[in-house]
């Protein structure tokens, strides 16, 4: 009996035919409600903004409110999901308690979705989303037809999740809330651990080690562990607790003892290369990638290292691996443009859109960005993400921002958060400039377009301009992509 039949069984147990996902737009969310309209049941849902999910989800049939309200809420809907950016207060919440409708989270139905499956989830601070993609699309250049869903849209295929009819189902796993805790995957990656996201672990980086040891003790003993040792919290993780795994280990890394061991690495522009040593069988194998970064090089062989251990082609999986167009927002280059007509210039300027809302991740975007053009000037708009993780990382932040060239502060996004002293973006701006390395500039504009023009205005040529962060940048960025006020400009 097939997976989706079982599945679809345990609903129908249960009387569950209408499904509503509260916060239907985010990158989990939406992957979980296209699967399970796949799936046959009826789906609707609710957001507060419009994107390339909900234009998609809608495409396949699905209502979606750009509103939380109570009228959404009726007699008719069986179960309602969760997003885990949604509220307690939240007014859709509180009337399907008091309708009695069940109500669970994202992930414990992504749990039941892979309860049938072979399961491999992607866990770690950063790099999650790229080696889910991955893993995903060597699978299904292999012919296995998987099961997956992502936290990023595929550049090539813009997919960011896909029912298939084979055995294997691969997620990315988010330990953000602990709410991973609910999935048990047959083989997890570990990609790094750092300190993020501490407010759901007592701002204590021993709590979330612990937490992810119990997680991957959760993984049959005949399953898989595929962790990074560069990172130290990775690799004290696995020295202190190796003697109590049942499960396979394998480990990999630039590191000298790594199972798996990268070496030679090398970038042409904005392709690299580099090599594998497989310690076991000392097989040594060259990876030529489509994308740059050492970063990217360490997800790549992290998506090797699983589908080896599946028994998968190795041609096939270097074939995938150099097909890989990457993630959107992650890197993403977007457009050239130039400089207002009155300034004299040589070059154009290149568009970056990242996602990156860590300093770790934010380092190497511009490691990355100075390794391929390093005759161009690197200016930066920078949308800190959550005030909570801006005072956690307050120093972090200061060192890596005081990299670039120019740097243009944007207010925080506060993904619900309140306010707190000494967190906010203009503080941050001036404990930069302190330094005396880079000037930062703190823009206090609302609307998106006048925070487009007077970036613009700044503009000089030979520039390499990266959006980055987590929140809503991506909406003043879009204003480079059409192009329209640099013509108004130009023209005046």
């Amino acid at each position: 009996m097939s997976s989706v039949v079982n599945f679809q069984k345990i609903l129908k147990i249960k009387n569950i035919k209408h499904i509503y996902l509260i916060g239907i737009g985010g990158s989990g969310m939406g992957g979980i409600a296209k699967i399970l309209i796949k799936k046959g049941y009826k789906v609707s849902g609710s957001d507060l903004i419009s994107n390339f999910i909900t234009k998609n989800l809608i495409s396949l049939g699905i209502t979606i409110y750009f509103k939380h309200e109570i009228k959404n809420i009726t007699n008719n809907i069986d179960l309602i999901v969760k997003s885990s950016a949604i509220k307690n207060n939240n007014p859709e919440l509180i009337i399907a308690k008091k309708l009695n409708i069940t109500i669970i989270s994202r992930v414990e139905m992504l749990a039941e979705l892979m309860k049938f499956y072979y399961k491999i989830t992607i866990t770690g601070t950063h790099g999650k989303t790229t080696t889910t993609a991955m893993v995903y699309e060597i699978y299904k250049l292999s012919g296995l037809d998987p099961t997956f869903i992502n936290g990023g849209i595929l550049k090539y295929s813009k997919e960011y999740a896909y029912l298939g009819s084979g055995k294997y189902f691969i997620a990315e796993a988010d330990e953000s809330d602990k709410s991973f805790l609910y999935l048990k995957p047959t083989i997890n990656i570990v990609t790094n651990l750092e300190k993020e996201h501490l407010d759901y672990y007592n701002n204590s980086i021993e709590i979330l080690k612990k937490t992810f040891l119990k997680f991957l003790k959760k993984i049959p003993f005949y399953g898989c562990i595929v962790i990074c040792i560069d990172n130290n919290n990775n690799y004290d993780l696995i020295k202190k607790n190796k003697l109590s795994f049942r499960q396979n280990i394998i480990t990999y890394g630039f590191h000298k003892n790594a199972d798996i061991q990268l070496y030679n690495y090398k970038q042409n522009g904005y392709k690299s290369q580099f090599y594998i040593l497989e310690k076991k069988t000392c097989l040594s194998f060259k990876i030529n990638l489509s994308i740059p970064g050492y970063h990217n090089a360490l997800n790549a062989t992290a998506a090797y290292v699983v589908s080896k251990f599946n028994g998968l082609n190795n041609r096939i999986i270097l074939k995938s691996l150099k097909n890989f167009r990457g993630i959107i927002r992650r890197f993403d280059i977007l457009t050239t443009i130039y400089p207002p007509k009155k300034i004299k210039y040589q070059h154009d300027i290149i568009i970056i859109n990242d996602y990156g809302h860590h300093p770790t991740e934010i380092d190497m975007t511009i490691n990355t960005a100075r390794k391929i053009w390093p005759n161009r000037n690197l200016i930066m708009v920078f949308q800190p993400h959550r005030y909570s993780r801006t005072k956690i990382l307050l120093n972090y932040f200061i060192k890596v921002l005081s990299k670039v060239d120019k740097l243009f502060l944007l207010k925080v996004y506060p993904a619900g958060e309140n306010f707190i002293k000494n967190a906010d973006s203009k503080y941050l701006s001036k404990k930069i400039n302190k330094l005396g390395i880079i000037i930062s500039q703190f823009i206090n504009l609302k609307d998106y377009c006048n925070i487009a023009y007077y970036i613009f205005s700044k503009l000089r040529g030979n520039e390499i301009l990266i959006f980055q962060g987590a929140g809503d940048i991506n909406n003043i960025s879009s204003f480079f992509i059409n192009k329209k006020f640099q013509k108004k400009i130009l023209n005046q």
